[in-house]
């Protein structure tokens, strides 16, 4: 609970945690780890935790709202990310030695501050594991686990600040800091200047809501438009382009944002009886939809904070409208699932300011802008139908890339590509057979531009995204060499904390339960990465996916419990074959998008997590120190989420490959050490 709570809070304060949200993972695995091997050593008070977690929280406060006041430039360093394989909206590249540095030594500090707060608790679970058998206490390892993902999405479902996720983390250890009244009152008195700091540095007049994506901020432009703030930087604003708005013509900020919201359905060539719109956020798009007589809309939002702002602020109220149906889902599961037909289709301003999940690279859009994205909303338009897509260009490479894509995804016919000069986004149009044709002269008269020429420009470089590689906000696949830098950084920065805290690490030399740790985490990774692709994105199906994961490993624990499997052999063939099978499916593009389809990738994906289970747990029963187990089965999901970022230039599907690798490595480190 505490490490979930801490990867969320981490990505609400700074944006750049909100992009890379498996950092604070690895920072946590760390302290953990290191927390295990310790059990057997002195103890390492517990109420230590809360005062590390209160320096934290200091600090990242201080540099998020803080150092702006007297250091403008420290806080514009801040606010950029030294990786530049990956494009960012509001987070752009670190250009020079000493910014990249700056960010280094951020990195460094709270990966400390967090490693060391995690390092007592991962010493009480490892002393609490002693007492009990290996299986059994794994197994009450893995439901408290299960118990923690549950309390984290109930804190989600309501919506709750950070102070409410603290005060559950605190209290719950205080509990066990209750049989001893002076570390118990320590305790208090951090807990709550932790929760003071919290308060004290929320900003006077600034709506902020937490949804269980992102922090969301609410304000107004100086011209009294409703804005909004994700991750801690500009969003979306919300337009007045009503026709009763008298400024609607004359102010040209209105004008283009008219043209803009109502060029889709001026291409189709009469009323839509039916339009879809994917990113409906605030409304925008909607209202543009209804002005433009559209008989029914499907309007589908991810982030119902975002909708819900829309639906009681925006000037033209375009949700309350009866013919709008407000959808709160994945647009990618909304046009998988939908059996409409639609006029027009239409990808709003779709832009992720967060991941997927904390053990992924994967943004919470990069399922929809891909290839097979764009065929599937291809499949839902009526024969004249209309597809049309925005983006803000951050580059020419994702200019172009936007074009290859969609001209793939319609069989070779290349869409029609137009500036309309809004927040500098491109839309791209085309009807579902082809054949759209732009009357040059009458865009010239309205004042925009037709840039297909510049968009199909071969001299660009760029690579297209597919679902096996989703990384659209990378303009080349490249491997992504500044990431080895920080993971790098975390590296060491472990090892130094190993041969400070836990000597007895370095003899110990069970490497097989290191592997296996890797290897579940790329699983995991998949596994987290793929269900959520075939059932949904939304928040709710991420965290259920996780409580699943987790029940699978609890399963096989209670299977090896029950029938005093000690066999390594045969689970290892099993689970070779599952994870062979999976690869093979992945290549083939997976299943298809039916009943049938969603069931058999839940039994692909899931089965090697089962056997993987089995295999670890058989190992488990006959291993005498299961705090040296789960130490180093922590550094190895280090490992693996390390690992992981080789999705960046090979893909997804070889992610299996490593897997199988991480396994077979862990058996020759088996035979070797004769466990």
């Amino acid at each position: 609970l505490a490490e979930l709570i801490l990867i969320r809070w981490q990505s609400c304060v700074l944006p750049l945690f909100a992009f890379y949200k498996n950092f604070s993972l690895l920072f946590c695995f760390a302290g953990l780890g290191i927390g295990y091997i310790l059990a057997k050593d002195d103890d390492i008070p517990l109420f230590l935790t809360i005062p590390l977690l209160t320096l934290q929280m200091l600090v990242l406060m201080f540099i998020r709202h803080g150092i702006g006041h007297w250091d403008e430039q420290s806080i514009s360093t801040i606010m950029t990310s030294p990786f530049v394989e990956q494009l960012n909206f509001g987070l752009p590249s670190a250009g020079t030695i000493p910014a990249i540095c700056t960010l280094y030594f951020l990195f460094l500090t709270v990966f400390l501050l967090s490693a060391l707060a995690f390092i007592p608790i991962g010493q009480l679970c490892g002393r609490l594991m002693r007492r009990r058998g290996n299986l059994p206490a794994y197994g009450l390892n893995v439901l408290g686990s299960l118990f923690g993902v549950g309390i984290i999405f109930m804190l989600s479902f309501f919506l709750t600040p950070p102070v409410i996720w603290f005060i559950t983390c605190f209290s719950i250890i205080l509990l066990f800091q209750s049989f001893s009244k002076k570390n118990l009152l320590l305790g208090i008195i951090c807990s709550f200047a932790a929760l003071t700091a919290l308060v004290g540095f929320h900003r006077v007049g600034v709506e902020e809501t937490y949804s269980p994506y992102q922090m969301i901020v609410k304000g107004q432009t100086p011209k009294e438009r409703l804005l909004i703030q994700a991750a801690g930087h500009y969003y979306q604003r919300a337009y007045d382009l009503s026709f009763k708005n008298a400024n609607r013509d004359t102010d040209p900020v209105l004008r283009r944002a008219a043209i803009y919201y109502e060029f889709p359905y001026s291409v189709l060539g009469h009323h839509a009886s039916r339009v879809a719109i994917i990113g409906a956020g605030l409304g925008n798009d909607v209202a543009g939809a209804i002005r433009m007589g559209a008989a029914a809309i499907d309007a589908v939002e991810i982030d119902p904070v975002i909708y819900y702002i829309g639906r009681l602020c925006h000037p033209e109220s375009p949700y309350y409208c009866p013919w709008v149906r407000g959808i709160i889902n994945d647009g990618r599961t909304f046009l998988k699932n939908t059996h409409e037909k639609y006029d027009v289709i239409v990808f709003a301003l779709l832009d992720s300011h967060t991941l997927l999940s904390h053990a992924s690279s994967v943004r919470l859009d990069s399922f929809i802008y891909t290839v097979e994205s764009i065929r599937q909303a291809r499949l839902c338009l009526n024969d004249d139908g209309v597809l049309s897509l925005s983006f803000s260009i951050l580059s020419p490479e994702i200019a172009r890339k936007i074009y290859l894509m969609m001209t793939e995804a319609f069989d070779g016919i290349p869409p029609i590509a137009i500036d309309v000069g809004h927040e500098g986004a491109i839309v791209y149009v085309q009807r579902k057979n082809g054949g759209l044709a732009l009357n040059d002269k009458k865009l010239a008269e309205i004042g925009i531009q037709d840039v297909s020429a510049y968009c199909a420009n071969p001299a660009i470089k760029t690579d297209v995204p597919t679902d096996d590689w989703p990384f659209f906000y990378m303009p080349r696949r490249v491997y992504p060499i500044s990431y080895v830098g920080a993971l790098t950084l975390i590296l060491l920065a472990t090892i130094v904390l190993v041969w400070r805290f836990a000597p007895a690490i370095r003899g110990a030399g069970n490497l097989f339960f290191f592997f296996t740790g890797a290897g579940f985490m790329l699983v995991e990774t998949k596994g987290i990465t793929e269900l959520s692709l075939t059932f949904g994105n939304t928040w709710q199906v991420t965290g259920i996916v996780i409580a699943g994961i987790l029940v699978m490993a609890y399963a096989a624990n209670l299977v090896v419990s029950r029938f005093k499997i000690h066999a390594v052999v045969a689970p290892l063939v099993l689970l070779i074959c599952s994870l062979v099978g999976g690869y093979l499916v992945a290549r083939a593009g997976g299943f298809p998008a039916t009943a049938g389809g969603k069931c058999l990738s839940l039994f692909v994906l899931t089965l090697p997590m089962f056997f993987s289970g089995i295999l670890f747990s058989s190992v488990l029963s006959r291993h005498a120190d299961i705090t040296s187990v789960m130490s180093f089965n922590l550094m190895g999901a280090m490992a693996g989420g390390i690992l992981e970022y080789n999705s960046m230039y090979f893909g997804f599907s070889f992610l299996y490959l490593l897997a199988i690798a991480c396994y077979i490595l862990a058996i020759f480190a088996m035979r070797l050490k004769k466990i």
